[in-house]
């Protein structure tokens, strides 16, 4: 899902809940992976559709707040 699209879905109250994973590809770096009110999963994408990925969580918690979700859960 790109980020753009999923802060206007997000203004419309269409995310559920969202997990930060760390990533498969490499065990350093971080992914949110959203769930709609439908529970269909998104992995969050930049406008260009890679994958955002990063060494920081809080950079990827002013992301998940940008979307309208105010807490996520962190699996390890």
């Amino acid at each position: 899902m790109k980020l753009n699209d999923a802060i206007e879905l997000g203004k419309t109250d269409r995310w559920q809940e969202a997990h930060v994973r760390v990533s498969p590809d490499n065990r350093n770096q971080w992914f949110v992976l959203l769930w709609d009110t439908q529970y269909k999963s998104f992995v969050l994408s930049d406008n260009e559709d890679r994958p955002i990925a990063t060494e920081e969580i809080n950079e990827l918690a002013e992301l998940v707040r940008s979307i309208g979700l105010k807490d996520f859960t962190v699996f390890l």
